[in-house]
């Protein structure tokens, strides 16, 4: 029975050295990659994949043996799990209707997970990656392969735009580090001798440790330079078209972003250049029509597009400011209107939309179709420039390029004089209905100008779903003020006024926007910008939730920085007689806190990046700890024995003590078993490792067989004795250890 169980033990010893850590290789790997696809059960899923290798493990050595069937028997298990794999995908977009390449590389935010995309990374991604694991630490000796499957999440989170945390590169990078050394002393003993064996002593543990340890430590204390590759940038290296550089920022899309759960990384999209000197500029990109509360997202209807009727000529601007603002001042002029409080005497005394600017876009890497302006831009001197009934910027003759962004445009900002003209306007919209219809009966102005303004009143204004107390929230800050404009501006500022806070990685139990009104007063842009827009509706404002970015950072050029932690959602509303205006109900705060502000922005990076270098350097002196008691693990171990003597109740207990530490420094040091052997023995034992070791033992075997009970000067000589020759016994005499050498060599 001993005998089975000690070579079961040897067995199991020679499995352990042989494939433990190509296998932890394997499963720290693949640990990453479940955690970029996984809200929970990472763990689980990572050890179900360890089961899983170790069982690909033993079949491929099984196989190996087999010379003749191992190729064609791995090809048929291979084209098993290709099939598998590929019937999981088609079940997953049957079931989900998100595409695979889009689940691969999108965040797990916007497409969710996928159960059975899963299984196909856990049966497709896994059976590939431990083959090559396999061959290249078993079968093969090639580092240069073990890379290939260490690299793999590094591609996966590039892709996505995920942060891989420090310290998991540096538990990752360790056993891939502790895999060289495996793998070129693997190489080196078979390269020997015939025998398949590998021997692992302490000198082995110990030399991979020093190693591994130190470079992981160097690793994380050095500062991670600022290049950033083609893939860091968002090149589309799981696309088929391998030509372009798509980013999430692209295109349009079908749903807002997600309001709870979105990243980013920091990562700078373009730069923009403004003649104007604002301290934020709001760049749209889309804006959405309405609001799905199960979804908690806003949607496109593309019957909203049918509304609109533009000219022939394709006029598509007749909602915006500018449009309106030119064409109101025309009717005034005309004198006809003045019933309706349209005169002349509004546009003298508050001047007109004149604060022009001009904007440059500039990026190496970032190439939408649709480009990211403000509200007010002008595209008329621009052939290849449509601006949709949204207010999106599509570029006909731009979409197809795949050169770099650079674009330039005039664009009219909206500054005090503006708002002042805004604020005092004399007519509500019932008012502005009349004299649009009027006008078009006069002939005074195209009837798509009327058309279209009252289609927006029918589309914006719907605010199906919204609570009872949404909308006696939303009359309560409003129902005080006269004019439109002042009604959009008090709901931006109650969010202030009643100290609600601005945080983008708050996720609460419950998402509805009832809740964040009326309960948590906490959340992000996406929050602010859905209630301003749902109670906007609610008292008859019309309006709309817009995404984009808000440009606030500088950089030394005073160019603004726009990353994609920049991006934000805001409201436009249309107010009678001016036309879609930009709002922004976030508390200013998001501007601190965001990556890379310009004030309390900066502020905030400058102590995430201390924060981040302590972190580093904290656990750089746990690895120091670590490697500083690997080296004097011995002597610390000793010292923690010599202090334990002190406890002790007498010195018989503390004798007895001293002979078991003798035969736990031989076996250690002799690497095989004393116990059982008489003192006698030890003693002659002690002998040949040039340990002088006599004073203890005899003074043991007086205690233990004879009953005698030492003085304490008797303890304390063979105490003295054993101190000196405890090098000896763990064989750590350099003395000694070089006599036996030269003995040895004559």
């Amino acid at each position: 029975m001993n005998i089975s169980r000690e070579k079961l033990l040897d067995k199991l010893s020679v499995i352990l050295k042989r494939y433990f850590i190509p296998l932890l290789l394997g499963a720290t790997v693949m640990y990453n990659i479940f955690y970029a696809y996984m809200n929970s059960g990472y763990w689980l899923m990572t050890a179900a994949f360890a089961a899983y290798e170790s069982f690909l493990f033993w079949f491929f050595e099984k196989l190996k043996p087999k010379k003749v069937l191992r190729g064609l028997v791995y090809f048929l298990v291979g084209l098993l799990h290709l099939f598998g794999a590929s019937w999981l995908m088609i079940l997953g977009y049957r079931s989900t209707g998100v595409l695979f390449s889009d689940w691969f590389y999108v965040d797990q935010a916007e497409v969710g997970e996928v159960p059975l995309y899963m299984a196909f990374l856990f049966l497709g991604l896994g059976f590939f990656l431990v083959s090559v694991l396999y061959y290249f630490t078993v079968y093969r000796y090639r580092i240069f392969g073990v890379m290939l499957v260490t690299l793999f999440p590094f591609v996966i989170y590039g892709k996505r735009s995920i942060n891989i945390s420090t310290l998991s590169v540096t538990i990752m990078m360790t056993v891939f580090l502790t895999m060289m050394v495996h793998q070129r002393l693997v190489s080196d003993e078979n390269s020997k001798t015939d025998k398949k064996k590998l021997m692992i002593d302490p000198s082995y543990v110990l030399g991979a440790a020093l190693f591994v340890t130190f470079a992981g430590a160097v690793t994380m204390v050095l500062p991670k330079p600022a290049y950033q590759s083609e893939l860091e940038k968002g090149t589309g290296i799981f696309r088929y078209d391998f030509t372009s550089n798509r980013t999430s920022y692209d295109d349009l899309s079908e749903e807002s972003s997600p309001r709870f759960g979105a990243d980013s990384t920091g990562e700078i999209l373009f730069y923009a250049a403004s003649s104007a000197n604002e301290p934020v500029i709001y760049i749209r990109r889309q804006s959405f029509d309405i609001f799905d509360y199960d979804k908690n997202t806003w949607v496109l209807d593309d019957e909203y597009g049918k509304y609109f009727d533009l000219d022939n000529d394709g006029d598509n601007e007749v909602n915006s400011p500018l449009y309106v603002y030119s064409t109101l001042k025309e009717l005034a002029q005309s004198g006809k209107y003045k019933g309706f409080g349209l005169s002349e005497e509004i546009f003298d005394k508050y001047g007109e939309y004149q604060n022009t600017s001009r904007l440059r876009l500039s990026s190496d890497t970032y190439r939408p179709t649709y480009i990211p302006a403000p509200l007010m831009i002008n595209t008329a001197p621009f052939d290849y420039m449509i601006k949709t009934y949204h207010g999106e910027i599509y570029t006909r003759g731009y979409s197809d390029y795949y050169g770099a962004l650079s674009l330039s445009y005039n664009y009219t900002t909206e500054g005090s004089a503006e708002a002042q003209y805004l604020s005092e306007l004399p007519f509500d919209s019932e008012d502005y209905r009349h004299i649009l219809y009027e006008a078009w009966k006069n002939g005074d102005l195209r009837v798509g100008a009327y058309r279209n303004y009252m289609k927006i009143q029918e589309s914006y204004t719907d605010a199906i779903g919204s609570s009872d107390r949404m909308k006696e929230l939303a009359h309560s800050i409003t129902d005080e003020y006269d004019s439109e404009y002042e009604k959009a501006q008090a709901l931006v500022d109650y969010f202030v006024k009643e100290g609600y806070v601005y945080d983008n990685d708050y996720e609460p139990d419950d998402e509805s926007i009832d809740y964040f009104l009326f309960d948590s007063k906490t959340g992000n842009c996406t929050s602010y910008a859905t209630s301003m827009t749902l109670m906007a509706r609610l008292v008859g404002l019309p309006a709309r939730y817009v995404e984009g970015f808000s440009a606030y950072e500088r950089d030394d050029n005073g160019r603004y920085v726009i990353r994609d932690s920049h991006a934000h959602a805001f409201v436009e509303v249309y107010i009678a007689g001016a036309g879609w205006v930009t709002f922004d109900p976030t508390v200013p705060g998001y501007m601190d806190i965001s990556n890379g502000g310009n004030n309390g922005g900066a502020n905030t990076q400058l102590i995430a990046t201390f924060i981040d270098y302590l972190s580093r350097i904290i656990l750089f002196l746990g690895v120091v700890f670590v490697l500083v008691f690997i080296v004097f693990f011995d002597r610390i171990a000793e010292l923690i024995f010599r202090i334990s003597l002190k406890f002790k109740k007498s010195d018989k207990q503390r004798i007895t003590a001293v002979y078991r530490r003798i035969l736990r420094l031989l076996e250690l040091s002799l690497r095989k078993q004393v116990k059982g052997m008489t003192p006698g023995e030890i003693r002659e034992l002690a002998a040949t490792v040039g340990a002088d070791a006599d004073m203890p033992i005899s003074l043991f075997e007086r205690v233990c067989f004879g009953g005698y009970e030492p003085d304490r000067s008797e303890y304390l000589d063979a105490y003295e004795v054993y101190k000196q020759a405890w090098k000896a016994l763990a064989g750590k005499d350099k003395k000694q250890k070089k006599a036996k050498a030269q003995n040895n060599f004559a």
